[in-house]
């Protein structure tokens, strides 16, 4: 300090003035030191005790604008999940949902009180029921929840903002899949027979779908029923519900309507069919639509709602 900041020789004293302008730059420099640390840790994160204090993170417009397409889709697809149960889910099953899809279902005009809210505490309603599997059920219970309801009846949106309609089950996935694969196998020979039986006419899609197993149970016990009095020619099997797995079954078929003639006139057989159809108890009764194509021919929709059994 004495030779090379103030050029004093060892053997002479320092003057105070001189002393005293040194010490002023010393604080000087390490006031603005500190003061500069202070700021540096305000801006990025630091490490005190081993916890880490992280401060407000800025986003890009890009990513606030991804993140709010995200929010809207999650949205959207609730809506849609909603709607879906409104038209296509049986009455008075146990539904479990976030708050949000709980609402929407009900304004949707689902008809029942069964709803489950989940929120953190709460746990998966049982065997029977179908679970709406919005982004933040799929955080909130992650792996039980595939495991007590792997099955996937419909599917809205793909990514995080996706929302499932997924079936609880009895013994977890893999007892499920077990007696699914029964079931499939079950489906399959009840399809075979069905295009045996001799009042039937399958065009060649529906063939396909029947003997893949696909067809809800229900479905194929109601066609058999109406082969025993009418020639039924099947156009078309559908509605697995939109974006499905590939184990999903068919509730939906569509049949053209014969006639049969009466004098001079040819009559149409829809009164006897509906009436046929609808004579079942109100567990296996079918929601019927009869729709006029092109050349005034008649289609009956035969539906079954949703969830189908195995």
């Amino acid at each position: 300090m004495r030779r090379r900041v103030l050029r004093v020789p060892d053997s002479d004293r320092v003057s105070r003035i001189r002393l005293a302008a040194v010490l002023t730059i010393v604080v000087v420099v390490i006031a603005s030191g500190i003061a500069a640390a202070v700021a540096l840790s305000a801006r990025s994160p630091a490490v005190r005790g081993g916890n880490q204090v992280v401060g407000p993170v800025r986003l890009t417009p890009a990513q606030s604008a991804a993140q709010a397409a995200a929010a809207t889709a999650a949205q959207t697809n609730s809506k849609l999940a909603a709607s879906w149960f409104a038209t296509q889910a049986g009455h008075g099953l146990v539904i479990g949902c976030d708050p949000a899809t709980c609402a929407a279902i009900l304004t949707a005009g689902y008809p029942t009180g069964g709803q489950v809210v989940l929120q953190p505490g709460v746990s998966l309603p049982g065997p029977g029921s179908l679970i709406v599997a919005s982004a933040a059920i799929r955080a909130q219970y992650g792996q039980q929840l595939t495991s007590r309801a792997p099955d996937v009846l419909a599917a809205f949106g793909t990514g995080v903002s996706a929302v499932d309609v997924r079936l609880a089950v009895a013994g977890g996935a893999h007892a499920y899949g077990q007696a699914a694969r029964r079931a499939l196998a079950a489906r399959r020979r009840a399809g075979h027979m069905l295009l045996k039986v001799r009042n039937m006419h399958v065009r060649n899609v529906a063939k396909k779908d029947l003997s893949s197993g696909r067809v809800d149970p229900r479905l194929t016990a109601a066609l058999r029923r109406l082969a025993q009095h009418y020639p039924v020619v099947l156009v078309h099997f559908g509605d697995a519900g939109p974006l499905a797995g590939g184990a999903a079954q068919y509730r939906i078929a569509e049949i053209a309507v014969p006639t049969s003639r009466r004098g001079q006139r040819e009559v149409s057989e829809l009164r006897g069919m509906e009436k046929l159809l609808k004579g079942r108890r109100s567990a296996g009764r079918p929601e019927l639509t009869a729709k006029q194509v092109a050349g005034g021919k008649l289609i009956l929709e035969v539906k079954f709602l949703a969830p189908t059994p195995l």
